[in-house]
């Protein structure tokens, strides 16, 4: 196993700094982060590139390489059907589907470095702790002053933090902050379990408080399942879990019964939780004489229990319009970031740059074939991976490491709930980051 020498500048120190450093460059904007990704994938090849090469391939890799495989053909025909189609010349898609390319380099180059050793853990997860609390205190300060350290103004109750206009903090701390919490322990061997134990509860509670700051409804819900999910699978955690719950529905009603501005902000933030939840509520449907609505409305109608009825909740139209499009195109879709171009071509009014959820998008982007590739190796994933180890073998105690991972990412792919795009720069680094740990930790312990 490799070694950091006292050289600050050895190959090992470059290659953890970089792969660190994506977690900082979520904040930074998709620029940093992707010229990020661009530096860690040269930077691998420049110092590892032949045993890069030599790298052989499991079932996951076959998929993933079938899949990618897949998407640049689609991409291809997709390109020549649109020039057929139009007198304009449309290249997009193409580019695009060459540029998502990198993401199969991405997950090969990550998956070599952790099972090659050269990963240092340690290092990602302290960089992690690091920026969920400086967000999580950046939030705190945002709603304590009016904004941010770096002079970004609150939405109305809505807190972003760092991120300025984009309303997506809640997502960052959910994604990282488990990382950072549930790792610790393993690496770091506190002396004092008293003083540990403190600390896990008191920023598990900061994160918590900053993610219901944030406004971000469904990060927050899932956080609080995934939280909830590792500690009753890991038996070190597992006596964190009864001081979640408590801690949880004490802030809850604290805030609740006070009479602070976020008492509204709050009770809404729970009704809109619930429609979330209960997508064929009185909330989210509105029974009326639809079938004489013609134009907009036709669109967002829904046949439930023998009668219509119109849409009211805004992501289950988006729902709606990513189905009506893969409807247009089944079989292939119609290429990687082609649903603000299909949308309208299939007639649907109101189109937005997605539809708010990754399997719908799949679906529209790259039609059946593509989702079932996709379903697939997630069962591949849930199957080898999770039912495996932990109810077949047995292993927690050596397996523990990828047990934050696989929750996040069931978190992360979870069917019905609403994401952003699953091609955007920052959506695709973070899946695929994730599945090259969770598949690489499995051949390690393997």
């Amino acid at each position: 196993m490799p070694t950091f020498s006292t050289k600050i500048f050895n190959k090992y120190f470059i290659i953890n700094f970089l792969f660190s450093a994506l977690i900082v460059s979520f904040i930074l904007g998709n620029l940093i982060l992707n010229l990020n990704v661009l530096l860690l994938i040269l930077t691998s090849f420049f110092f590892f590139g032949r045993k890069i090469f030599n790298l052989k391939f499991d079932v996951f890799d076959k998929v993933l390489i079938f899949l990618f495989i897949y998407i640049l053909l689609n991409g291809i025909l997709n390109t020549l059907l649109y020039n057929n189609e139009t007198l304009d010349k449309d290249y997009s898609v193409f580019f695009k589907t060459i540029f998502f390319l990198i993401f199969l380099i991405l997950f090969l180059v990550v998956k070599f470095l952790i099972i090659e050793n050269i990963i240092n853990f340690k290092i990602f997860f302290i960089t992690a702790f690091i920026c969920v609390t400086f967000v999580s205190a950046d939030i705190i300060f945002q709603l304590i002053f009016g904004h941010d350290i770096f002079g970004f103004v609150a939405a109305d109750r809505r807190l972003s933090g760092p991120f300025g206009d984009e309303l997506i903090a809640g997502s960052f701390i959910q994604r990282f902050s488990l990382i950072s919490l549930f790792l610790f322990p393993i690496f770091f061997k506190f002396k004092k379990k008293n003083i540990r134990n403190i600390s896990t509860i008191i920023f598990i509670f900061l994160f918590l408080i900053s993610l219901v700051l944030s406004g971000n409804r469904i990060p927050l819900l899932f956080f609080i399942i995934t939280i909830s999910l590792i500690t009753i699978f890991e038996k070190q955690l597992r006596k964190f879990f009864l001081f979640f719950v408590i801690g949880t529905v004490s802030i809850i009603l604290l805030i609740i019964n006070s009479n602070s501005s976020y008492h509204s902000h709050v009770i809404s933030f729970a009704e809109k939780s619930a429609q979330i939840l209960l997508p064929f509520s009185s909330k989210n449907l509105v029974t009326s004489e639809i079938e004489k609505t013609k134009g907009y409305n036709q669109f967002y109608t829904i046949d439930f229990q023998g009668k219509r009825y119109l849409l009211q909740n805004s992501y289950l139209k988006e729902f709606k319009t990513g189905y009506l499009t893969w409807q247009d195109k089944k079989i292939i879709g119609g290429g990687v970031k082609s649903f603000k171009l299909n949308c309208p071509r299939a007639k649907i009014l109101n189109c937005g740059s997605h539809p708010h959820n990754y399997y719908l998008e799949i679906l529209a982007s790259l039609g059946l074939i593509g989702f079932l590739i996709f379903f697939y190796l997630f069962y591949l994933i849930f199957t080898k991976i999770f039912l495996k180890k932990y109810f077949f073998k047995s292993s927690l105690n050596t397996f523990h490491l990828i047990t934050p991972f696989f929750f996040l990412f069931l978190a992360e792919i979870f069917p019905i709930k609403s994401t952003g795009s699953f091609f955007s720069t920052g959506n695709a680094t973070y899946i695929f980051l994730i599945l090259s740990i969770i598949i690489a930790l499995k051949k390690k312990f393997d």
